[in-house]
């Protein structure tokens, strides 16, 4: 699955102009991690190995790992958003933290 390119990315910004940007600015804030909140890697405690080939952890997403497919839940690729979902409920780390974003 291709990921789709920031308008910044598209547009070639340097970090002068990425810094004057609202739209980038807001996307970066909003991407901060929340530092009471560790990563779903690190609470399922996921070998390097399955991480390095995770969705989430590639695109540094482990605090709201549920939002993405591709994720290596259970030892497999899970593409399907029903399917993942189903899983999800029945995790332990999206049960204690996705709560905060609803």
């Amino acid at each position: 699955m291709k990921k789709a390119l920031k308008c910044w990315e598209i547009k070639k910004c340097d970090c002068a102009v990425k810094a004057t940007c609202d739209v980038y600015n807001e996307e970066m804030n909003a991407l901060k991690p929340d530092p009471s909140v560790v990563n779903c890697w690190d609470y399922l405690e996921c070998p390097e190995s399955k991480r390095n080939l995770c969705e989430a952890y590639i695109e540094r997403q482990g605090q709201e790992c549920w939002k993405l497919t591709s994720t290596r839940c259970n030892d497999n690729e899970i593409l399907e958003f029903n399917e993942k979902m189903r899983l999800c409920r029945k995790c332990g780390f999206f049960n204690k933290h996705a709560n905060r974003h609803i």
